[in-house]
């Protein structure tokens, strides 16, 4: 398949590319490495914020294909945001989406790649497939599940599952039970607050209309 240029329409669309501050937090949060790594989460390298809809924020974004130009209704990738281990693929055609990736995932895969590489050329065809499949049946029921109270959700369950991360390395390193369990406690208490309030502040932004800012590609 070729791969067509991204043309968008900036009097209807804010782009969002890497530079958005938001999407920089992505990137540059140690945290959300376990998003990806663990989870399957994955950040579309191009996000489209229709302008001219009076729609919640959540409703407003689109993921542009550059193979076949679709532009794929964000709700799809939200409810199918986990999982995606081989990376995201369009909701129409089934090509690759383009995602960015976080610096520690980053690091973790460049140190890791002898492991890992071999998987993907076994299991990655099967899993776009999957996801693939996933996506069509997410586009039969496009109502939102996301509120702003979602972000307080999200972030319990992150700092849950990160205070147990911290608990099992702090007594791996040695502490005691009692030290393990203070320290995971308030890593996860730290981590899960801070992601649940970037979800909240993500799902209630408000955008600007008028030319790009930090998000223009």
């Amino acid at each position: 398949m070729s791969v067509m240029p991204m043309a968008f329409d900036r009097k209807r669309y804010t782009v969002w590319t890497w530079r958005h501050p938001l999407i920089l937090h992505w990137i540059l949060n140690p945290g959300l490495a376990f998003n990806e790594l663990v989870l399957g989460q994955r950040q579309p390298a191009v996000t489209l914020i229709d302008r001219a809809s009076a729609k919640a924020f959540i409703e407003r974004q689109y993921v542009p294909c550059p193979t076949c130009g679709a532009h794929n209704h964000g709700l799809v990738y939200a409810k199918t945001a986990m999982g995606n281990y081989a990376g995201l693929v369009c909701a129409e055609c089934g090509a690759a989406i383009p995602t960015l990736k976080n610096a520690l995932t980053w690091l973790v895969l460049m140190l890791t790649w002898p492991l890992w590489k071999p998987l993907e050329r076994r299991f990655g065809p099967g899993l776009r497939a999957r996801q693939f499949a996933k996506l069509q049946a997410a586009k039969t029921d496009l109502q939102p599940q996301i509120n702003r109270a979602s972000g307080v959700r999200m972030g319990l369950y992150f700092g849950s599952v990160m205070g147990l991360v911290y608990i099992v390395m702090s007594l791996a390193m040695g502490l005691d039970w009692n030290a393990g369990l203070l320290t995971g406690g308030l890593a996860g208490l730290a981590a899960g607050i801070l992601f649940g309030v970037t979800m909240k502040l993500f799902l209630s932004f408000k955008e600007r209309s008028g030319p790009d800012q930090a998000g223009g590609g």
